[in-house]
């Protein structure tokens, strides 16, 4: 259920918060006042694509923040599981989309940063908008066939993998046959032979060079001390400077010359020290110097990167195995195809029996439902016709409305006229919305094509409806308005030489005015009980 709908700098609104409850609300004004915003608004709060059009002029972004009770909507749990979203199922859902002039749009989740696609995987889930439009869609077939599917809570999913399976299989025993057992295999052997001569494990070239660092750096402190000890070592260095301190009669002199070979006497003798305390192995560095080298190899020569060796090394095992035993796989996935292919005819078959059965009884309801609805002559069929399967099935729906008296049934799709379809379509989300099938019913004008009286019916229907669903209507109708639970007035004003959007919500006596004015300024007795 929507709570609350918050709107900031949004075309014509600089601040609003609109609280909805349980029940039936309209939303009425004169035209041009805003209405088409709060739709607008939801259409983005539902993922649409969004234009910096309706960022209200002067400010550099615009607000849009919905908050919603999802107690009872596992699917929604669900998603925001899977989608890592923190949330409480006894708390309110917040959406919130940020639209900036300059910087990047945000999208937010429980003040979660989201993407788009996260949004418009939700809103199916938090609220549906009923609109002329959709008028437009029921006339496609596939829409037909997703209604009554949805109506006789029909679960198609299990044919949707079984087929999805066998195409994949399909495809699978094409590329067999394709395969070549001659020059292809020998060269997968060679290459698996190469790898597995080598003995590759994973990680292994890691641990290789943890290994080859130290032993590296050992060898360039070995050579640089070797040659530093062989210059003091020399035979004549230090004896030279002794002989040279007995031929200097002074005193500091003299002594400068001592300090000079004990000091390079201590420096050698720390240069033997560190000489014998490295760990440098020539024969292990070059062992591995070797194996990385090679590896290095194998890995341009394939074409592979360090990461990929392992499932590389899986995968040619893999194909050496299969052009192996080519034709016992081939044969293998014939017979898997065969199971499968039944399986997914069972599949397919019960399928059609489920919507034909359903059919039937939405037949009969949808009937039913028009009648109510001032549509005294209504008779509506429901075909089940035979198609190229394919991820739904092999069932191809088709609405049929016979709307006056001696006529024969006309299809939906092409021959209904624009008041038969929005009866239609209304008296069909009625039934859904019945069923709890669901969520927040939003109808933007739905009764622009029928007259007075029906409007009056219409309310009425929205009324009882509101008492299972939560329902908001856009409506030109006194007539429907008057049935309302809770009735909100938009309107425009000026203020500063600015146009201003307001949102206010009607207490009875502002409630009768309100519909006074829909009216023209009539008497309220005009109304039908």
């Amino acid at each position: 259920m929507l709570n609350t709908l918050s709107l900031s700098f949004f075309v014509l609104i600089d601040s609003a918060t609109i609280t909805f409850d349980r029940g039936f609300h309209v939303l009425t004004g004169e035209t041009g006042a805003g209405k088409t915003l709060l739709i607008q608004a939801i259409h983005l709060l539902s993922g649409r694509k969004v234009s910096t059009d309706i960022i209200r002029k002067g400010a550099e972004k615009a607000v849009i923040e919905a908050t919603f009770d999802i107690q009872k909507l596992p699917k929604v749990h669900k998603i925001l599981q899977e989608s890592g979203i923190d949330f409480d199922p006894h708390e309110f859902l917040i959406l919130k989309r940020e639209i900036s002039r300059t910087a990047k749009n945000r999208i937010f989740i429980n003040s979660q940063m989201a993407p788009l696609s996260l949004l418009s995987r939700l809103a199916p889930y938090l609220l549906e908008l009923v609109s002329q439009n959709s008028s437009e869609s029921i006339r496609q077939t596939e829409t037909q066939r997703a209604l009554l599917d949805l109506y006789g809570e029909i679960d198609f999913s299990p044919f949707t993998a079984s087929y999805q399976s066998l195409q994949s299989l399909e495809k699978r025993l094409i590329a067999l046959k394709s395969e070549s057992q001659g020059d292809q295999l020998e060269r997968l052997k060679w290459e698996l032979e190469e790898w597995e001569s080598f003995n590759y494990q994973e990680g292994e070239e890691e641990s290789l060079f943890e290994e080859y660092k130290p032993l590296a750096n050992s060898q360039e402190i070995t050579e640089k001390l070797t040659s530093v000890r062989g210059g003091l070592d020399h035979p004549n260095l230090i004896p030279a400077l002794s002989q040279f301190q007995k031929l200097i009669d002074d005193p500091s002199l003299s002594e400068h010359l001592q300090a000079a070979v004990v000091h390079l006497q201590e420096a050698l003798f720390l240069v033997s020290k560190q000489l014998q305390s490295l760990e440098y192995s020539p024969e292990k560095l070059q062992s591995l110097e070797s194996r990385l080298s090679t590896l290095n190899q194998l890995k341009r020569k394939y074409h592979v990167e360090s990461h990929e060796i392992a499932a590389h090394i899986e995968a040619l095992r893999a194909q050496v195995d299969t052009l192996e035993n080519l034709d016992e796989n081939i044969e293998a996935i014939k017979q898997e195809l065969q199971t499968l292919a039944l399986n997914t005819k069972e599949l397919a078959k019960s399928l059609t029996n489920q919507r034909i059965k359903t059919a039937r009884q939405l037949e009969s309801k949808l009937t039913a439902e028009l009648l109510s609805l001032n549509f005294p002559h209504a008779k509506v069929l429901i075909a089940v016709d035979s198609k190229e399967i394919g991820p739904t099935g092999k069932d191809q729906i088709s609405f049929f409305l016979a709307a006056n008296p001696g006529e024969e049934p006309a299809s939906i799709s092409t021959r209904s006229s624009g008041g038969e379809i929005a009866r239609f379509l209304f008296a069909l989300k009625i039934l859904l919305a019945e069923k709890g099938s669901l969520p927040t019913l939003i109808f933007d004008e739905i009764d622009a094509n029928i007259g007075g009286e029906t409007a009056s019916i219409v309310g009425k229907k929205l009324n009882t409806l509101g008492k299972r669903s939560q329902i908001l209507a856009i409506t030109h109708f006194p007539q429907v308005a008057r049935h309302a639970d809770h009735h909100l007035q938009i309107s425009k004003k000026e203020s500063d030489g600015r146009t201003i959007t307001e949102i206010s919500p009607l207490k009875a006596s502002e409630k009768e005015k309100e519909l006074l004015r829909m009216l023209g300024g009539e008497s309220l007795n005009l109304f039908p009980n």
